[in-house]
């Protein structure tokens, strides 16, 4: 815990080593010894990416920034009551669906949430719907003149390759305050969302909130001081959670529990299961007869079939709890531990942790495999050539890679926990599961869930397949959509019955100020000297 000024320095200086890292991709030994001019590049790369820092600048910019997002959508809806006044169509009906999706989380960003964005969109455009997305990052490759990678943003101090959107910008402001849109699709945590949520509101849009992170856990797992903390959670709450709940139409989680949880079960009538799968790819099929062997000998490193191997697929850090399996893994010979699980443990996947894990793994002499970080289509090959795949951690709102490694026939041994308990009750043995202690993080029945997975857990799979598919989530998620507008309809229609009253009387007015000026500069005048011609003095 950084709760003093030295190790907060200490802390400093190795993420200053870590930025500069991927900023300048040199040998560790040349970034130490770089001279005066480096380090302090460091300390500065190092300071700016700072949580701290980043908390600072946000409060800052914010809301002189938001303003001037709200200044651009009221111009916007003032220039759609002058093209109405003047007959202009808006908002007319389409077949299709107009659905503007908000988020910060788009590939090449690596973690589940963006995953599951882009597959949304993906299929969503692939029946037909217009599917407009806001983000911070976007894959340059696979860009659309449908994707608006400009929110503006900093970089998520703890998840260097991610970013965080601050403020709405002024193109979105735009974007909600000039077009026609069925539905608005918020991804959080997101800053924004106070203003997309009141905008929305203002045009009695529905709006479908879904929420992916459990933001108390991650505070206090990242930020050591206490006031920090609290701060941040409040603001937090302010600007996103607490509009969600006031005026979001629909608010989902990838489980209900979670929901429950994180938005309160009095709200249970509007909280919704947001749909979740994986990509087609993620199948038992393997591309040719030996993948099995190929990827276990140049990837894991092991040559023959008996040796067993567990699989995890995570981002290395804290909350992920991935050195809690190492207690149960058997050491090599000389190492002190007393597990029983004679396995070759590999991990695919990076983080702020891997050296820390690297370490331990090698002190306690464990035979553990570190992939780094594996391009998404290349892990159906991992999950196919694993005896078992493991995940530890308790912090998942859903857990991505637990379904695609089932989805590939590789049995997932999975904690009780309630997240998991939803999700995998009823869809997989109870031999596969087992517990850990919140307080102590001791793992008990893991040695017995991972021999009864590696032990027929795949012909298991083989006759009770698990299928999730992203297609099948994005339907589902439409028919979501479609219980928002449902909802939201009858205040729609008040709201346009309002604004086409509203267009006649300025139509009327307008017409009648058009008409007196036109009389009084042209005709006033001569009708006056008609009437007089004939004595009649009606006209001042």
């Amino acid at each position: 815990e950084t709760r003093s000024l030295p190790r907060l320095c200490f802390r400093l200086r190795h993420r200053a080593i870590a930025v500069a890292a991927r900023m300048a991709g040199s040998p560790k030994a040349d970034r130490e010894n770089g001279g005066i001019k480096r380090d302090v590049s460091c300390w500065i790369a190092a300071l700016r990416t700072h949580y701290l820092v980043l908390l600072i600048f946000t409060v800052i910019v914010y809301f002189p920034r938001l303003c001037l997002s709200y200044l651009v959508f009221f111009l916007a809806q003032s220039l759609r009551l002058i093209a109405r006044i003047f007959g202009l169509e808006t908002n007319r009906p389409v077949q299709n669906r107009r659905i503007l999706v908000v988020t910060d989380y788009l590939p090449p960003q690596t973690h589940g949430i963006a995953i599951r964005c882009a597959a949304y969109v993906k299929h969503m455009r692939a029946q037909g719907h217009e599917v407009v997305v806001f983000s911070t990052a976007d894959d340059a490759s696979r860009e659309t003149s449908f994707d608006h990678p400009n929110i503006p943003a900093v970089v998520n101090p703890f998840n260097l390759k991610n970013r965080i959107g601050y403020n709405p910008g002024v193109k979105l402001a735009w974007f909600l305050g000039a077009h026609s849109w069925d539905v608005v699709h918020v991804f959080f945590p997101s800053l924004i969302g106070s203003f997309v949520l009141t905008t929305c509101s203002w045009r009695r849009i529905p709006v479908y909130c879904s929420h992916h992170v459990e933001m108390n856990m991650f505070a206090h797992e990242h930020v050591p001081f206490a006031p920090v903390v609290k701060f941040g959670m409040f603001t937090y709450n302010l600007i996103g959670k607490w509009p969600a709940i006031k005026w979001g139409t629909l608010n989902a989680a990838p489980t209900l529990v979670f929901a429950r949880d994180h938005l309160g079960k009095e709200h249970e009538e509007n909280l919704r299961r947001v749909p979740s799968g994986t990509h087609d790819v993620f199948t038992p099929k393997m591309d040719n007869s030996n993948e099995r062997q190929e990827v276990r000998s140049k990837r894991f490193g092991v040559q023959d079939d008996k040796t067993k191997v567990i699989l995890m697929v995570q981002r290395l850090s804290g909350e992920k709890g991935t050195e809690r399996i190492f207690p149960a893994l058997k050491p090599r010979d000389g190492g002190s531990g007393t597990g029983t699980v004679d396995a070759v443990l590999v991990i695919a996947g990076d983080g702020p942790s891997r050296a820390a894990l690297e370490l331990e793994a090698k002190k306690r002499k464990l035979n553990v495999v570190f992939l780094g970080n594996v391009p998404h289509h290349d892990l159906p090959k991992l999950y196919r050539a694993a005896d078992c795949f493991v995940t530890m951690s308790l912090s998942e709102t859903f857990g991505l890679t637990c379904l695609e490694a089932m989805m590939c026939g590789c049995p997932g041994v999975v904690p009780y926990c309630p997240v998991f308990n939803e999700i995998w009750d009823e869809r997989i043995p109870k031999t596969w599961r087992y517990s850990i202690n919140e307080k102590s993080f001791e793992c008990t029945g893991l040695y017995k869930a991972i021999a009864a997975a590696q032990d027929g857990g795949r012909e298991w799979l083989e006759k009770n397949p698990v299928k999730m598919t992203w297609k099948m989530a994005a339907d589902e998620l439409l028919t979501h959509y479609e219980q928002c507008i449902s909802m939201n309809s009858k205040k729609r229609q008040m709201l346009k019955d309002f604004v086409a009253f509203a267009d006649h009387c300025l139509r009327v007015a307008l017409c009648a100020l058009v008409a007196t000026w036109v009389l009084q500069k042209y005709y006033y005048k001569p009708l006056r000297r008609f009437f007089r011609t004939y004595g009649l003095d009606i006209m001042p």
